[in-house]
């Protein structure tokens, strides 16, 4: 069936020979019929039903159906049959299909002879593979016909919500390469990289290359396209022609490719936007059309005033918006409904609010009935955020102060779940929630103390057996490594499909992976995979060593560095033992058998000694290369990049490469080093940069000189359009210079929003600069504070006292309600004296946003208290809702004062566990807790050790020494994440001990588990520590490691460290470390010992050697990137003299 999917139509069976019964359908049939029904014998029982999985075959309709199946001879001759029969779901049959059918339309040349009903069918037989698919490519087909392509991607848009993010890419790529060969003729993808045709397929003149500025996105294409639109380059959308684009924004398929596509990314968002609003006559005109802007309505921050209907219209279209600004269109919105409206507690009201009831005070939302909160909260959904305020008061208002809940009681809460009282969510019991979607999405909302407050609660009434595997994952990742004991798991079927952090992984191999384990084995941990030590990788049998290679990463994600480094050794090693030199004359195959994840680790020398024949498949590997496995330092950086640009080039020089062939390097075109950079073509130096802005890594010796190149190739960032800001903005973000000195336009504010909601969310905790993503984002925030506080400056001002005029009125901008709303945590940058000014009706209304700032000076602090005791007098007189609502505030109070904290609950304790405390700050809370509560250290049981969070760090050795061994076997976990003093460390070690036993007898999963606790170690207990362990210690642990101490350990116990642990060695500890030591550190690092090894640019293949051209703007910068830093200067004397 496979070879011949679409051969002959429909034949008798006793007509057919054997070699045309390639039909599945017997086999399907056969299989289904070897399983007993419920309650039946397999011997003597009827046979299942192919159709209805739950009865038996004994309809004549059931019979006829199976026969005409039988006598199909093609795939798309049974589909249609399955398509026809309507009496029941075949979702058994469709399963078994579905591959056979995406293998059959994605086979080259595969469905050019089928009719459009034939391809619809097959198509829609194919659609549950897609919905099920893992994030891997889809292989999708290398050429469509016109009359199938609209089919295709019908069928590929109702599958949107299923595919992950990098599949979304892949189809909007394909895409574009379709309609450029159906439309156009042409291709836009280069001769390499075009899809080879299958042996069986006739030989088809390959299409020529596109122009660099193809212009494809037509109305009929944008169409099709749907969602996927919002995958494309920025280059695409702006390069849409404007009669194509006003059309398709007055069609329904404009409004539906933005109502389920998800979040879009803010600067494709309102480049969107903007273009579609040139279709309008004004801005009333255009406002009249929200319905149909979809998750575009969430950048149209501009809107003018509307009415209450067009109000509540566009907050309908405000689902899926993840960008800051639009909490203050929201609220303007929903300000201007509540105002006309006469009944402000009508359910009607709170339902035609939408999401933008998270604009309502805790008072108002407390005006409306029960059951329209539980509506509300339903049509809602799970991705609602609630303040906490918010979620506490639509919890009580829920839950009506029951000091019970069941299960259907808290599912009913949905996204305001965060509200709950840990002490609820001891008592629930299962009651229909394990197994349960609405669990899952509760718990990804709920605290990690609301978590193991509910699992105790269900384990009270829960086998932990059954709980491990029906819990969600958001859940499974707080189960203890107790609780995995006591669910007695015995087979890795148990694993599959779960997630498992660290700690349990590591657990869950010991357990289940014995040493004489099958390969097939590793594929059912799962993600429980991070789990095999370095030891169990270097006992796999030789034979093994390829197999299991591919096994570890085919999920790259899952692993750790360590884990990485370990089986890219395995692996070269047991190549090398085939042949002598083996990577000097490896062939193409065999480096295409090598995982891109280990490729990266080879050595560098070897890497460079590469031949040239196998340059096509190590260009094809690199375009999905992820160097961030690679620390910035190590030398397989630039020997990969090297090596791959030496078989780019084959033989021309860098002036001479197109722009698609540049960007075929992929990640490694954010490797290149500037000065190659400089020897582009204009355009193909263009196409570069932007593509630059895009990189999550650059290495720092290139940002100087990167910086200069933009600086000269564009002009000064102050003289950008909006256009190129967008397109560039990420790449300024290097120079914070640049950002600070960036000159008042009407859109910068807009667009460096954008931008900074585009950028992604540093990881906690932060890597170490030699693994570190991203840049620092604090010069662009503080930007956007000015722009917030800078009014438009007058036309008729001239441009220098313009300056000076902007300055004095961002000194005298007080803090207001919106201001403070709108900056959120940006409110770090107002002055002490601005903060002083500020109304006490500002301060009332607006503190718990205040109170949401983790990191306030010692002096903006002060001024803070000062407000608070204001406004609610002396601590002495404050009340747990005043202490709840102020937040990280009470830093400004003094260890007496916060000793004196009204806090009688956890929860409330919980609230202040964000904010950046001092030690005797921490002792002094805690000891103030415990006076007014009477609970010292051996009442606390697990959920009370989380919620104390880092106030643990306030207990005396005493009370450490007292914690109840059960609570802390459950917490340890959590505890592992605090950073005590020494001291305090050392009393949960001695706990830690007390309760696991010997340190030399701690397993990695217990070793992970522990966490920053290792770092209280004795000299002796890190000795005595197996070099196995090392790689699973926390990376936040090492720092924390007394210098002294560390210098004990064995060159075997620092080289098994891992290059995550490795890269956590601070100066300090390296200055006491000797030679050797530092050797095995570097080596775990993966950098060289003398930076004399690593490759320098002398080893980059010859280029020519022609200047620097110039591209982009048409006139050279005003100012270089050096003068930037003397503006301050000269700004400041131009001022002084006007």
């Amino acid at each position: 069936m496979m070879d011949y999917p679409f051969n002959n139509s429909y034949m008798p069976k006793e007509t057919r020979t054997s070699t045309e019964n390639g039909n599945p359908f017997p086999n399907f049939v056969s299989l289904l019929a070897s399983l007993p029904p419920p309650d039946t014998n397999m011997n003597s029982g009827p046979r299942l039903s192919p159709f209805h999985p739950n009865r038996t075959m004994d309809t004549n309709t059931d019979w006829n159906q199976t026969e005409r199946m039988c006598n199909c001879s093609h795939l798309p001759c049974m589909v249609k049959f399955m398509r026809n029969f309507t009496d029941a779901p075949m979702c058994f049959l469709r399963a078994f299909v579905a591959p056979l059918s995406w293998r059959a339309l994605t086979s080259n040349g595969s469905g050019h002879n089928l009719n459009p009903e034939e391809y619809e069918g097959m198509v829609w037989a194919a659609k549950p593979l897609l919905q099920t698919m893992p994030p891997v490519s889809l292989g999708l087909p290398p050429n469509v016909q016109i009359p199938h392509l609209a089919n295709m991607m019908k069928m590929l848009q109702e599958v949107f919500g299923s595919l992950s993010e990098a599949q979304r890419d892949e189809i909007s790529e394909w895409l574009k390469e379709q309609v450029a060969q159906n439309y156009y003729n042409c291709s836009v993808i280069t001769g390499k990289d075009r899809p080879k045709p299958e042996q069986s397929s006739p030989p088809a003149a390959m299409p020529r290359g596109c122009p660099s500025k193809l212009v494809w996105l037509r109305m009929e294409v944008m169409k099709m396209m749907g969602p996927f639109l919002t995958r494309l380059p920025l280059s695409d959308i702006s390069s849409i022609p404007k009669d194509e684009l006003c059309p398709f924004f007055h069609t329904p398929q404009f409004g539906s490719s933005f109502q389920d596509g998800g979040r879009v990314n803010p600067t494709m968002g309102r480049t969107i936007l903007d273009r579609v609003k040139e279709c309008s006559l004004d801005k009333q005109d255009f406002a009249k059309n929200v319905d149909r802007l979809g998750s575009l309505a969430c950048f149209y921050d501009d809107a003018p005033p509307l009415n209450s209907s067009l109000s509540m219209l566009l907050l309908s279209q405000l689902k899926n918006c993840s960008n800051m600004g639009v909490n203050l269109l929201k609220k303007r919105l929903v300000d201007t409904v509540m105002s006309s409206t006469t009944n402000a507690s009508s359910p009607e009201l709170l339902r035609s609010l939408g999401s933008g009831a998270t604009e309502l005070s805790p008072k108002q939302l407390s005006m409306f009935p029960v059951t329209a909160i539980k509506d509300t909260l339903l049509s809602l959904g799970p991705d609602v955020m609630w303040r906490l305020s918010q979620a506490k008061e639509l919890a009580q208002k829920v839950l009506q102060g029951t000091q019970t809940v069941s299960g259907k009681e808290l599912m009913s809460l949905g996204s305001a779940v965060g509200g709950v009282a840990s002490s609820l969510l001891r008592k629930v019991k299962d009651q229909g929630l394990l197994g349960n979607a609405a669990l899952r999405d509760m718990s990804e909302k709920m605290t990690r103390v609301q978590r193991k407050a509910l699992l105790e609660g269900l384990l009270g009434n829960t086998n932990a057996s059954e709980l491990v595997d029906k819990i969600p994952d958001a859940l499974r990742s707080s189960l203890s490594l107790a609780t995995l004991e006591q669910a007695g798991l015995t087979s890795l079927d148990q694993l599959m499909g779960k997630k498992w952090n660290m700690a349990q992984s590591a657990f869950l191999v010991r357990k289940l992976l014995s040493n004489d384990s099958k390969l097939q084995d590793l594929r059912k941990l799962g993600s429980a995979i991070k789990g095999m030590a370095c030891q169990r990788i270097d006992q796999i049998a030789e034979n093994n060593v390829k197999e299991m290679a591919q096994i570890l990463t085919q999920t790259p994600t899952w692993l750790p560095k360590a884990q990485v480094c370990c089986a890219a050794r395995r692996l070269f090693a047991n190549l090398e033992k085939e042949r002598l030199d083996y990577f000097r004359n490896v062939t193409e195959k065999e480096l295409n058998d090598i995982p891109t994840l280990l490729l990266l680790h080879l050595p560098h020398m070897k890497m460079m000694d590469l031949p040239d024949s196998v340059c096509p498949a190590l260009l094809d590997k690199m375009k999905s290369a992820n160097l961030s496995c690679l620390p910035l330092g190590s030398p397989c950086r630039a020997a990969v990049t090297n090596r791959t640009l030496r078989c780019l080039l084959n033989g021309t020089s860098m002036s001479e490469l197109p722009t698609e062939k540049v960007l075929s390097l992929g990640p490694l075109l954010c490797e290149l080093p500037t000065s190659q950079l400089a020897l582009m073509a204009p355009e193909a130096l263009n196409s570069s940069l932007q593509a630059l802005s895009s990189c999550s890594q650059i290495p720092p010796q290139n940002r100087m000189s990167l910086l200069k190149l933009l600086n000269s190739t564009y002009g000064d960032p102050s003289d950008w359009s909006a256009e190129t800001m967008r397109s560039l903005g990420p790449l300024l973000l290097l120079d914070d210079s640049a950002v600070r000195f960036l000159r008042y336009k009407s859109w910068l504010k807009n667009t460096l929003c954008d931008l900074r909601d585009s950028m992604p969310q540093p990881p906690v905790p932060l890597p170490p600069k030699e693994f570190r993503t991203g840049v620092d984002l604090s010069a662009l925030k503080q930007k956007l504070f000015s722009l917030s506080l800078m009014p438009p400056p007058s036309s008729s001002v001239p441009p220098m006292r313009k300056k000076r005029q902007v300055a004095v009125s961002q000194e005298q901008q007080l803090p207001t309600a919106p201001l403070i709303q709108e900056l959120g945590k940006s409110n770090v940058y107002w002055t002490p004296v601005q903060l002083a000014a500020m109304s006490d009706e500002t301060f009332s209304a607006t503190v718990e946003t205040l109170g949401a700032v983790p990191d306030y000076s010692a002096e903006q602090l002060s001024v803070l208290k000062d407000k608070a005791i204001k406004a609610w007098g002396p601590v002495a007189k404050m009340n747990e809702s005043h202490i709840f609502h102020m937040g990280c505030v009470c830093q400004g109070f003094n260890t007496t004062e916060l000793s004196s904290l009204p806090i009688s609950s956890l929860d409330s304790l919980e609230t202040l566990t964000p904010c950046r405390w001092t030690q005797p700050q921490r002792v002094a809370v805690w000891q103030g807790f415990s006076n007014r509560t009477g609970v010292t250290g051996k009442d606390l049981g697990a959920v009370d050790m989380l919620a104390l969070n880092q106030f643990i760090c306030g207990l005396s050795s005493k009370d450490v020494g007292q914690l109840n061994a059960v609570a802390f076997r459950e917490a340890v976990d959590s505890l592992g994440t605090m950073q005590c003093p020494l001291v305090v460390t050392e009393s949960l070690n001695a706990r830690a001990v007390a309760v696991f036993g010997a340190a030399a007898s701690w397993t990695d999963a217990v070793v992970n588990t522990l966490g920053n606790i290792m770092a209280g170690l004795s000299v002796s207990e890190l000795r005595s520590l197996s070099p196995s362990v090392f790689s699973f210690m926390s990376q936040t642990s090492i720092p924390l490691i007394p210098a002294e101490r560390l210098a004990v350990l064995s060159v075997n116990q620092l080289t098994a460290l891992g290059p995550d642990n490795a890269a956590m060695v601070t100066v300090d500890q390296r200055a006491v470390l000797q030679v050797e030591q530092l050797k095995a550190v570097d080596n775990a690092l993966g950098v060289p010992s003398s930076r004399a090894e690593l490759p320098t640019q002398q080893s980059l293949p010859p280029v020519s050697l022609n200047q620097p051209q110039k591209s982009g703007a048409s006139t050279p910068g005003k100012l270089g990137i050096e003068m930037v830093y003397l503006q301050p200067l000269m700004l400041f004397l131009l001022v002084l003299f006007l």
